[in-house]
């Protein structure tokens, strides 16, 4: 392995220890508020799975993935560092950055809750409050439309009414009363049937 290869590689190891190292501190802020569970382990799998195959991938590029002693001095080299240098500044801009993404997606819930949502319930309420008004003025129509057709038939029932004999008036309302009581009973029956 020659010199160049080797300083490469050393480099390319600080700078993953560097990226470790803001990755764990990115990773810790966004899953600080953790419960310990079986979702908990599969995280920190995935996490160190993750920065693993990133490291090896660097030391692939650098060397074709020899290990040396100080390729782990590196690591920890550049890890040092950035705890050191420059963990302070990148976690401020990793909340800069946080707050600038939920003020967008504030931005954006709002834009599509007053763009979209609101109009799209105003509509239907219009069209839910004009569909009522249309059944109401209907059915009153339709009322109207039976009292004006029936008003006709219903004087001439009452002109016939008053023609009949008397008799005949008792004998109607005799079968009309007749006609009810077998009506309830029927109405007995079917309830009793579907109990």
């Amino acid at each position: 392995m020659t010199l160049t290869t080797q300083f490469i590689t050393i480099l390319s190891m600080i700078g993953g220890g560097m990226f470790v190292g803001a990755s764990l501190d990115t990773f810790e802020r966004f899953f600080h508020k953790r419960k310990r569970s079986w979702l908990e382990a599969v995280y920190q799998l995935s996490f160190w799975l993750f920065q693993a195959a990133f490291l090896f991938y660097l030391l692939y590029l650098a060397n074709y993935g020899e290990l040396r002693v100080y390729v782990f001095v590196a690591i920890l080299c550049g890890y040092a560092a950035y705890r050191a240098l420059f963990q302070n500044f990148y976690l401020n801009t990793l909340e800069r950055m946080i707050s600038i993404g939920l003020a967008i997606i504030r931005f954006f819930k709002k834009t599509i809750y007053y763009l979209i949502f609101v109009p799209a319930k105003s509509i239907i309420f219009l069209i839910i409050s004009l569909l009522l008004g249309v059944y109401k003025i209907l059915l009153k129509g339709i009322i109207i439309l039976f009292l004006v057709v029936f008003y006709p038939i219903r004087i001439v029932f009452q002109l016939i009414w008053r023609l009949l004999p008397k008799n005949m008036k008792n004998y109607l309302r005799h079968l009309a009363g007749f006609l009810g009581k077998i009506k309830n009973t029927m109405n007995n029956w079917f309830k009793r049937i579907k109990k």
